[in-house]
């Protein structure tokens, strides 16, 4: 592993890996398709060749690097959060637009239910009237 003294090159190197990390083009096996998220000031010492420790909060020089990478890892999960916010917000519109259909489709049942009804009293209305007017027939012809 390289040692650096957190100026010049081994920042420099530094700041490469984030831009791969970040274009998605890591060099190293382990960090292809690595989530944004888990983004790491390890994960960034690792990338440019360093071990996991390389990247210090007491170094004055990584302090700008290590901002950029807190950065990087927090905007991703706000977006993460916005998007999520917005897809709760549109799964809830669809859940109300859903909710408002079956009210209409439950009151279009309830409607033709009550027309089958009265279609099926009128029915054994003329059924017995004419079952009545058969028997009438029948008594006339005697």
């Amino acid at each position: 592993m390289k040692s650096g003294d957190g100026k010049g090159n081994g920042l420099g190197a530094c700041e490469e890996a984030l831009q791969r990390l970040l274009a998605g083009n890591p060099v190293v096996p382990e960090h292809v398709s690595l989530d944004l998220s888990k983004l790491t000031a390890s994960v960034v010492s690792l990338e440019a060749g360093f071990d996991r420790g390389y990247l210090k909060k007491s170094r004055k020089a990584h302090l700008p690097i290590l901002a950029k990478i807190e950065a990087c890892r927090s905007g991703v999960n706000k977006g993460r959060d916005s998007s999520n916010g917005k897809s709760i917000k549109r799964l809830h519109d669809k859940v109300v637009l859903l909710e408002k259909e079956l009210a209409m489709v439950s009151s279009q049942r309830n409607r033709v239910l009550t027309q089958n009804l009265q279609l099926w009293a009128r029915v054994r209305e003329l059924e017995l009237a004419e079952r009545q007017n058969q028997s009438r027939q029948v008594q006339l012809h005697h």
